[in-house]
């Protein structure tokens, strides 16, 4: 019988982190893991300055759950005053967020 290490073949579970007016996202989004990100978030959220963005390049899956957690990190920040807008957005979301007219929202440019 093989035994894995432990650890292997589990996903990470998602990290944020806040650099400057940027919050930086990595490890999957998704249905499984949206209600502790979005926890972790608040504080984070609650940091960062009126013009503000969150960083995908770290992510590395996320689902219609994570694009409605995107959604609310901007209504939070919104609320706030301020206005927040996604970078690094991965070419696989873009459809997501076409099909749900949500490019506006975000602050994402739709493509061509």
């Amino acid at each position: 019988m093989t035994r894995l290490p432990k650890g292997a073949g589990q996903v990470a579970d998602p990290m944020l982190s806040l650099e400057g007016s940027t919050l930086q996202v990595s490890g999957p989004i998704t249905f499984a893991t949206v209600a502790g990100v979005l926890s972790d978030a608040r504080p984070l959220l609650s940091r960062l300055p009126p013009a503000a963005s969150v960083d995908l390049s770290g992510a590395t899956r996320i689902d219609s759950a994570g694009v409605a957690l995107l959604v609310e990190f901007c209504r939070l920040h919104d609320h706030a005053g301020g206005q927040l807008r996604l970078e690094a957005v991965p070419d696989e979301l873009q459809p997501l967020l076409e099909l749900y007219r949500l490019e506006g929202v975000l602050g994402v440019e739709a493509s061509s």
